[in-house]
């Protein structure tokens, strides 16, 4: 196959790399060997150095061993960007069992769908979010709870001062022997540890599974619009990490033994393959601090570049845009920054214009690169280079992964400009979607080449030199703030709720997040506007109660009917369009 992108890499970029044959567990092993006292890990002034970081890791392992888990278990991890997030994702791979990575303010109702789909017993989750899923939790077979608590890696001062201002309102964990706390758990582990090894011995380890054994399951949105499972393996997530050092430009660490002594602002969220892959696996596995960032907002990215000064910063467009606005910055020196990576969502040429400018007026000269990728794939399957970028282009395929454009619902590639279905194959492939076989048959396709190929339900082109771009999306969903959220379970939530006859979920402009949901709604017969408020107000309560916040409508429509394709159902596309040319006329 034709490869035209790769006379465009970045100068110091190879079009093929050697790939350990390890998990991922033991590729942070990797890293802690050649630099040991590096800070792996800062939390709110904590330093953590990867020698700490393996022997808090080793310590949790042995404790959730105590507890009973075993290879081919399932955790569940539903917790932000704090210390307790890595440890734990580090310890369960150690021990061979799959880590189910969800969104922390996940609701109740749709955690114990995320739990009891991919048969977890075990689960992390901080103790502030925990009192609303108790109810619930006794619902299901479960083994065992641990609650996470922001104040157990802050600095005293900054601890105590957590406790009196928040700390002490959150609710305690339950008198059942299945819960437990996070400083119950590390102080088993580190007791366990040492009366095994002794304080500096390392760990007898006996790998429990493959690299290329199911290790981490993300849930997404698959590649025709409809929540999927997706299993990944360390071999999928240690391609991308191996690849890391080209992809920001810097030597390979590990090869050469230098400590590269930089840091990454780490604000995408770990449930998400863009945070958990390229955030947090890639620094661990080339020796690059990564800096915790528990929430996800513009303002708190703000503060973290400003006092610590990062080399990188990967985001969305909407963080972009927030940061373009943060008083925190208007007079900062951003000469520390090095490199920008943005995906997640489309980045529009004006925002990169004017973050670019933004950045080169504080004193950093670099470009904001995007790329493209999706969680079939773990996350990014190409990216701009450094030197030869492209505006409105997504990039260039990343060493050891094709691309094509395929006519849709064919294998047959189109030629260079024409539009098509954006199909990858390589190493970073997922290994299914969970129990579900048609699924993932209508995803993965073997083509005429014997090549495993994903077909991304997305649409675009490859021009002459190899850069692709992303036109629009064949599956329906919405991002917002570039989390995926799909209408179909809008749709089945708010259906629920009496007097509902026909509802439809959009997505709407909007001017920060990109892009929010709206309900439109058939009632079921004649109502008044009594009757109309009684349900606008149980639809806001069932989707505050079971739908995670970026999915909830923030407008509400009554409608006597809904436009009709052809075939008979609800035309969401005419429905958007409708709403786009509504506010295009009311800026005139």
């Amino acid at each position: 196959m034709e490869k035209p992108w790769v006379t465009h890499y970045d100068p110091d970029t190879k079009e093929n790399l050697l790939y350990p044959d390890r998990t991922m567990y033991e590729m942070m092993v990797r890293t802690e060997k050649c630099f040991p006292h590096t800070i792996a890990l800062t939390f709110e002034g904590t330093k953590i150095t990867f020698r700490s970081l393996r022997l808090l890791v080793d310590a949790v392992a042995l404790a959730l061993t105590d507890m009973g888990m075993k290879s081919g278990d399932v955790a569940t991890v539903c917790l932000p960007n704090i210390p307790q997030a890595v440890i734990y994702f580090y310890a369960v791979n150690k021990i061979g069992v799959i880590a189910n990575m969800v969104h922390p303010k996940t609701p109740p109702f749709e955690l114990k769908e995320f739990m009891t789909s991919t048969g977890s017993e075990y689960l992390i989750i901080l103790d502030a979010f925990m009192a609303k899923h108790i109810p619930m939790l006794t619902e299901i077979p479960l083994q065992s709870v641990i609650a996470a608590a922001v104040g157990d890696f802050l600095p005293p001062m900054k601890r105590f001062g957590f406790y009196v201002t928040k700390g002490r309102k959150i609710q305690k964990s339950p008198s059942d022997p299945r819960f437990t706390t996070w400083r119950e758990l590390q102080i088993k582990g580190e007791s366990l540890r040492k009366t095994s090894m002794g304080d500096s011995g390392a760990p007898a380890y006996v790998r429990p599974i493959q690299p290329k054994d199911p290790a981490i399951y993300l849930h997404s949105g698959g590649t025709t619009g409809s929540p999927k499972t997706i299993v990944l393996s360390s071999h999928n997530m240690n391609i991308l990490a191996v690849q890391g050092h080209q992809i920001i430009n810097v030597p390979d660490p590990i090869a050469s033994g230098i400590d590269p002594k930089m840091s990454m602002v780490g604000i995408l969220p770990l449930f998400h393959g863009f945070g958990l892959c390229m955030g947090l696996h890639t620094m661990i596995c080339n020796g690059i601090t990564l800096i915790l960032v528990p929430q996800f907002n513009p303002e708190s990215m703000a503060k973290v570049i400003m006092k610590q000064k990062p080399t990188f910063m990967a985001a969305v467009p909407t963080l972009f845009e927030g940061l373009l606005q943060s008083r925190h910055l208007k007079k900062a020196d951003l000469s520390c920054v090095r490199g920008c990576f943005c995906g997640g969502d489309s980045l529009s040429p004006d925002l990169k214009d004017r973050f670019e400018a933004f950045l080169l007026e504080r004193g950093a000269h670099t470009s904001l690169r995007e790329g493209y990728g999706l969680t079939e794939t773990v996350t990014v399957c190409c990216v701009n280079p450094e030197i030869e970028s492209k505006k409105a282009s997504v990039g260039l395929p990343l060493p050891d992964l094709l691309m094509k454009i395929a006519a849709t619902g064919t294998h047959d590639s189109v030629a260079n400009g024409t539009q098509g279905e954006i199909c990858v194959s390589g190493e970073t492939t997922m290994i299914e979607y969970l129990g579900d076989p048609q699924g993932t048959a209508e995803a993965l396709h073997v083509h005429e080449d014997g090549r495993i190929w994903v077909h991304t339900g997305d649409f675009g082109y490859m021009d002459d030199e190899g850069y692709f771009y992303f036109t629009q999306r064949l599956k329906r969903i919405i991002k917002v703030s570039g989390i995926l959220v799909f209408p179909s379970q809008i749709e089945a939530t708010i259906s629920r709720v009496p007097g509902v006859g026909v509802i439809c979920a959009i997505a709407i402009p909007d001017p920060y997040r990109m892009h929010a949901v709206k309900a439109i709604v058939v009632p079921a017969g004649s109502f008044s506007t009594e009757e109309e408020n009684r349900i606008k107000e149980a639809i806001r309560q069932i989707c505050e109660e079971q739908l995670i916040p970026y999915a909830r409508p923030v407008e509400i429509e009554f409608r006597e009917a809904l436009p009709l394709t052809l075939v008979g159902k609800v035309d969401y596309v005419t429905l958007e369009k409708e709403e786009s040319d509504k506010r295009a006329q009311a800026l005139l």
